[in-house]
């Protein structure tokens, strides 16, 4: 893994947090710059709370036709929450 600020290979692991999900997030630290980083940073999923299994599932029955209350009922989510996930996707196509 590079480092996403410097793109230095040089890196570290340094500790793992736990997820909303049960899941354990893998963190690291640049030996060059640094800065401490996941494997989200630098991505459109940088700092969501939300498991990427989640969003891409909701996005992926958004995307077959389903309302964004609808869906983000069926999720537990709000359906701003659902937009702002789009919006964030759809600003990283556009680029």
């Amino acid at each position: 893994m590079d480092c996403p600020h410097c793109q230095s290979q040089q890196v570290s692991k340094n500790g793992r947090e736990p997820r909303s999900d049960g899941t354990l997030m893998q963190w690291y630290r640049c030996r060059d710059c640094g800065k401490q980083f996941n494997e989200r940073t630098g991505t459109p999923m940088a700092r969501l709370r939300a498991p990427n299994s989640i969003v891409a599932f909701a996005l992926n029955v958004r995307s077959e036709g389903i309302g964004v209350r609808a869906t983000a009922r069926s999720f537990g989510k709000s359906h701003s929450t659902l937009l702002r996930w789009e919006q964030r996707l759809a600003d990283k196509v556009d680029s």
